[in-house]
């Protein structure tokens, strides 16, 4: 319109009488207050096509999400709330919009695959938020090949000042009723995945809305997308409930001190919530979105960060030969003086790096049913004054003579109450390589704050860090690069006390859900293997599924550090546990061969020379054909660990050695709650 009034008032406005000049300028004056009315929508596509976001003011702050033009999520809104009344997103309108383009990689050591793609088209709004008192606020929109992703920007500009945010209004609302894996309730995200439909997820009651874990899986007619968030610094963790229209809604932790969900001021921004995206399950397993989200590296030096596998103690077998007092086994089984030596023992022989001394090794240690926020004991946990049993000077002199490098367990509580920067100091005076925190059970944005802290402090030391009992990952270990692993999942600790809880279905849909979201301390290796239907509690702790499964899961888990869940004595000798030497636990490249959510998947891991292969199933037996085109034209050599091909003994491991090439094209048969595993070096 602009174009059509410019033309006669360049080429003729000497000629124009004033009336004429009067109706045109009333004309002009109309249309352009028109289109302040008018929705404005804005597109964004993903630098190789097909994936899109589509973003409207239409009836408030809103956003849609098509492949190849069909939508796949409707109009969702977006929008946040504050204590002091505002809301952000209802009647916002666009007032500005500008894009860009990257097309980039970064170096990740510690990951699925040493280079990582970082390309993307963005699309940054600006919006006014119509009401008694505007304000202004920002949207910033990622387009991946991989997934979609959205920040809120709180600008100074906004006049919110010191703000405590009360309610988060974003929703994804997909365009059917879609199968999906959603989360259960946990606050240390140790919850299953079990398959489900968009709208039976609960929404909860009033004021106590339903939190279900991230990510939420959803398969669709173009493909699948998983919920999940990134570059949560500062703030509090996302889960989600039912709303809906087959929709979800965001669900953030409240603090701690019951002000509210975050406090903070402005400039900020929200952590991404991201659409990780596949058009098949192979293309979305191997996604590294949410580590491309995140914050890059704040450390500077990295060099001394060591992934590499670890052998545990005896707490999760639950026997202790070395110790006599019967109370000390099953559940609360702790390591001793000797034990702890069997271990490093071990953990030098099959080439391991670390050994992990778990609970019970020090004084006054908090109860495990606390948390970092429940009230300290009253007898303060210290850790210079360890147990008579554990002597941990000696281990340490024993450990280095072995070559093997010490980790040490601590509840999270213990290390508040003596003082994050005393407690990780003493760690380090004291040699450990690094420290496991445990029972956070909380993803508050205090939470947050205190994980930041002690990472920030633990680099100063040169302290690696594994959290458990806590939230799941968000991008955090690639601003941290010593965060070595964590747990936030249903594992396979889970063999000493739940049971029917590790079975090989749970198993299988972590594979596509957890794992996607980054390292995931799960503890596979168990040797003691058993078809689901003969499981049962008992010391020493048995395993789901067969043996080359357990180590096929070293594989397909991701994990820089790989915490080896069984004992010595269950590991010498066995058939299977060569593969286990010298195990890589961090990549240069990763291929997904063949995967189908909820029921199988095989995935290749490159290491310098050597590939890893390794697969898994569901409850039924399965088998298909895998090319090894990604080898090239050299000639390989194999070596497989597979189960018994009667599927009758869960222990069995078949071992072969045959010659490979890009040529070849591999039949697996796996039992029920099966897998296989091979190593694929360079052939002579």
């Amino acid at each position: 319109m602009k174009d059509a009034i410019s033309k006669p008032s360049i080429l003729s406005l000497k000629t124009i009488s004033g009336t004429t000049l009067f109706r045109l300028l009333v004309v002009f004056i109309a249309v352009a207050f028109a289109s302040a009315l008018t929705a404005a929508e804005h597109q964004l596509v993903a630098p190789g096509g097909g994936l899109a976001v589509i973003v409207s003011d239409e009836g408030g702050l809103n956003y849609r999400v098509t492949v190849n033009g069909k939508t796949v999520l409707t109009n969702s809104p977006l929008g946040l709330e504050f204590k002091d009344g505002t809301k952000l997103g209802p009647a916002a309108i666009i007032t500005k919009a500008a894009t860009q383009r990257h097309k980039g990689e970064w170096e990740n050591r510690f990951g699925n695959r040493r280079s990582v793609r970082d390309s993307w088209q963005e699309l940054r709004l600006t919006l006014e938020e119509r009401g008694a008192q505007s304000r202004t606020f920002g949207l910033i929109v990622r387009a991946y090949d991989d997934g979609v992703a959205f920040r809120y920007d709180l600008p100074a500009s906004s006049g919110l000042g010191q703000f405590v945010l009360t309610n988060e209004l974003t929703e994804f609302r997909f365009a059917d009723d879609y199968r999906c894996w959603a989360g259960g309730e946990s606050a240390c995200a140790e919850n299953q995945y079990p398959e489900t439909k968009l709208s039976a997820i609960p929404r909860g009651q009033p004021g106590r809305p339903h939190q279900s874990v991230l990510p939420l899986l959803v398969k669709t007619p173009a493909g699948y997308f998983a919920v999940a968030e990134s570059d949560v610094l500062d703030w509090a963790g996302l889960s989600l409930a039912g709303a809906g229209n087959f929709g979800v809604k965001a669900v953030l932790e409240r603090r701690a001190d019951g002000n509210g969900l975050v406090v903070s001021a402005v400039p900020r921004v929200s952590p991404w919530r991201g659409l990780i995206f596949g058009r098949t399950a192979a293309d979305f397993a191997g996604s590294d979105l949410i580590a491309t989200l995140a914050t890059p590296s704040r450390l500077n030096d990295t060099l001394w960060i060591k992934p590499g596998a670890c052998a545990w103690d005896a707490w999760w077998t639950g026997m202790n030969p070395y110790d006599s007092n019967p109370q000390h086994q099953k559940v609360d089984a702790r390591g001793t003086t000797p034990s702890h030596k069997e271990y490093i023992d071990f953990a030098a022989e099959m080439g391991w790096p670390y050994q992990l001394m778990d609970w019970y090794w020090y004084e006054g240690m908090t109860s495990y049913q606390k948390s970092l926020h429940s009230p300290p004991n009253p007898v303060r946990g210290d850790f210079r004054r360890p147990v008579p049993e554990i002597n941990v000077p000696e281990l340490m002199q024993y450990a280095k003579a072995k070559n093997v490098r010490l980790l040490i367990w601590a509840h999270s509580l213990d290390v508040e109450t003596f003082g994050v920067e005393e407690a990780l100091k003493y760690f380090a005076d004291q040699g450990f390589a690094g420290v496991k925190i445990d029972f956070l059970n909380s993803q508050s944005q205090e939470t947050v704050q205190w994980c930041e802290k002690v990472l920030a402090t633990a680099a100063k030391y040169h302290l690696l860090v594994d959290f458990h009992g806590t939230y799941k990952p968000t991008g955090l270990a690639r601003t941290y690069p010593n965060f070595i692993t964590q747990e936030g999942v249903l594992g396979n600790e889970y063999n000493k006390f739940g049971e029917g809880v590790i079975t090989p279905q749970h198993t299988i849909n972590l594979a596509f859900t957890r794992a996607l979201l980054g390292p995931m301390d799960f503890t596979p290796g168990g040797f003691i293997n058993r078809a689901p239907k003969d499981f049962k509690i008992t010391s020493p702790t048995q395993v789901m599924g067969t043996r080359a499964r357990q180590l096929a899961l070293t594989v397909i888990y991701p994990s820089p550090l790989l915490v080896l869940c069984d004992s010595p004595a269950n590991y010498r000798g066995q058939s299977g546990v060569e593969f286990l030497r010298s195990m890589p636990t961090v990549w240069d490249e990763t291929v997904v061969l063949n995967a189908e959510a909820g029921k199988s998947i095989v995935v290749a891991r490159r290491s310098g020379e050597r590939w890893f292969l390794a697969a898994m199933n569901g409850n039924a037996a399965a088998s298909f054909n895998v090319s090894l085109n990604f080898l090239g034209r050299k000639k390989w050599t194999l070596r497989s660990f597979a189960d018994d091909p009667k599927f009758s003994d869960y222990q069995t491991v078949v071992e072969s050695t045959s010659s490979v090439d890009g040529k070849t094209a591999l039949t697996l048969s796996l039992a029920p709650g099966g897998g296989f595993a091979g190593i694929i070096s360079k052939g002579e």
